[in-house]
């Protein structure tokens, strides 16, 4: 096959928000925003307080009092923030620089994401320096759209980055602050298998591979890449899908919620967006093999 498909054939998606707060801007416990979370029918979420972790105990406490999975992590940095997801202490970086913060957290093994770069002066320039060393890059913040951020310029600046070759995906997140931000605006759908006993480590795995998609409120059902035929179900109807190449440019639209594209040669990636009216979804990029 031409082109890597970072999806499976199973229909079993979590839904998740892989950044929020307990000890920010309003402290709400875990095991209420959790809660929360678990009443709009989340499986899971990712605590990701700033510079620091919490142990086993707390985590599994939160999880019984919830309901959800948690998954264990921080949002790393004094300035340029990524995400560490899959930690249970925070690891030690040899400096403030980005490109070495990323590498220090990639080599822990945690998924690693760049935070909110429309926020910082050289965030688009730290994430492109760093991007072979991050997995993903915010491409959707709740918390800072509604502070005035540009979020819709991070997909212009993610396409930019996948056509200069870096293979970096794309998240949706509420960044959940309790007294600012609230649940549901921004998500991710992690494929998972069919019959999987779900875990949070089973979640970063699946993150780390691509097999998710971000969204602000419409879905994906499935993805088959199949003898150069691309066909891909969504939620959420009424709604449209188009296909993205190189460049950003738009290679096929779809009035509906299935697609059937007869997959075009010599792209060095595509992906494709659920568009309902100013609401999306994104998948993953497919990358040239």
């Amino acid at each position: 096959m031409e082109y890597i498909n970072p999806y499976s054939s199973s229909t079993r998606w979590l839904r998740g928000n892989i950044h929020m707060h307990q000890f920010c801007s309003g402290h709400l416990d875990l095991g209420a925003s959790g809660h929360i979370y678990k009443l709009l029918h989340y499986d899971f979420v990712a605590i990701t307080d700033h510079n620091q972790t919490h142990g086993r105990n707390a985590i599994a406490q939160w999880e019984r009092q919830a309901g959800l999975i948690i998954v264990p992590g921080e949002e790393n940095g004094k300035t340029d923030h990524m995400l560490e997801i899959g930690v249970h202490e925070v690891t030690p970086t040899p400096s403030d620089d980005y490109l070495e913060r990323a590498k220090a957290l990639r080599a822990a093994g945690g998924f690693v994401m760049g935070c909110h770069p429309q926020i910082y002066a050289n965030g688009e320039d730290n994430v492109r320096r760093a991007a072979d060393e991050l997995h993903a890059v915010e491409i959707f913040n709740a918390l800072k759209e509604g502070r005035g951020s540009d979020e819709e310029r991070n997909i212009a600046f993610w396409d930019e980055l996948l056509t200069e070759g870096k293979r970096i995906w794309g998240v949706a997140s509420d960044d959940f602050h309790a007294s600012i931000v609230g649940p549901g605006q921004g998500w991710v759908g992690v494929q998972v298998p069919e019959d999987a006993h779900v875990t949070w480590p089973l979640i970063v795995e699946q993150l780390k591979r691509g097999a998710f998609y971000a969204s602000t409120y419409p879905g994906f059902t499935s993805f088959d890449l199949t003898h150069e035929v691309l066909r891909v179900v969504a939620t959420r109807k009424p709604c449209g899908l188009r296909v993205i190449g190189p460049g950003g440019t738009v290679l096929k639209e779809y009035n509906g919620s299935e697609l059937e594209w007869p997959v075009q040669a010599g792209l060095d990636y595509f992906r494709v967006e659920v568009v309902n009216g100013r609401k999306c979804a994104w998948s993953q990029p497919f990358f040239r093999a």
